[in-house]
């Protein structure tokens, strides 16, 4: 299925813009373990517009299920017991600013002070509610990291926040040292094209999430297969706050990457 979702700033404001969607993949005619809910796999890509090969790469994802179904034994068991949700243009805007050759990260929100039409935008992986404005992001309108005015003030962040919460239930404590219990079910991932590092919540603080060993255990499984770096953000790239990983595995206790 393909299902509109939302829409991104410029056409909530009546200045173009597009609609955004997610592409749900799964077979409808079977169920999860034990006549249950599939258990769900959600990721977004070009969240940050310059990072073009994210989006593709999703959608060489999404191709390789479809065409596999039925031939590739992995693929169908995917399609069989699980569902897949890609969100695979989660900066629409952005991209397209991207694409006439500028170095273009945030979104286009231009009604926050900055009065520069290269260096104007929120960025969108600084914006989710969960742990916003604690550090690693700006709050200067014109600069690369900037978090927006409020939490949650951009409507893409809205989106992919909305969406999370619709297809996974709240399975974590309200506390920042609540752990996650052992049956929580679903994996989240926001697809970057940079670094190359799996990180693993969280991003807004060195203090290990309450998780920890489970995450790690996950990410050096994907590490495995690509060779990838497998940490958290403060400890081998960068702090940040905002992010849309800190968010599904904070507020909702999912596996976020």
């Amino acid at each position: 299925t393909w299902t509109p979702v939302g829409q991104s700033w410029q056409k909530t404001n009546g200045l173009g813009g597009y609609d955004m969607a997610v592409l749900k993949l799964t077979n409808k005619n079977t169920t999860g373990p034990d006549g249950e809910a599939k258990p769900k796999l959600f990721v977004n890509s070009a969240i940050h517009a310059r990072e073009y090969v994210t989006a593709p790469l999703m959608l060489a994802f999404a191709k390789a299920l479809l065409t596999g179904y039925g031939k590739d034994p992995e693929a169908t068991w995917i399609l069989d017991h699980h569902e897949i949700h890609l969100l695979l243009a989660t900066n629409p805007d952005g991209r397209k600013k991207a694409e006439t050759g500028l170095l273009w990260r945030k979104n286009t929100d231009n009604n926050d002070g900055c009065n520069n039409t290269s260096t104007w935008g929120t960025d969108l992986n600084r914006n989710s509610t969960f742990k916003w404005n604690t550090g690693g992001s700006s709050s200067n309108a014109c600069n690369e990291t900037y978090m927006g005015p409020s939490a949650g003030s951009e409507p893409e962040v809205q989106v992919i926040q909305n969406y999370a919460a619709s297809i996974f239930p709240d399975q974590r404590g309200p506390n920042d040292t609540d752990a996650a219990p052992a049956t929580t079910e679903g994996v989240f991932i926001t697809l970057h094209s940079y670094a190359q590092l799996v990180l693993y919540p969280w991003g807004w603080t060195t203090t290990p999430a309450p998780n920890v060993t489970q995450l790690q255990t996950l990410g050096r499984k994907f590490g495995y297969y690509n060779g990838y770096q497998v940490c958290n953000g403060p400890v081998c790239l960068y702090g940040t706050s905002g992010t849309t990983d800190d968010y599904t595995y904070g507020q909702l206790g999912v596996a976020s990457y």
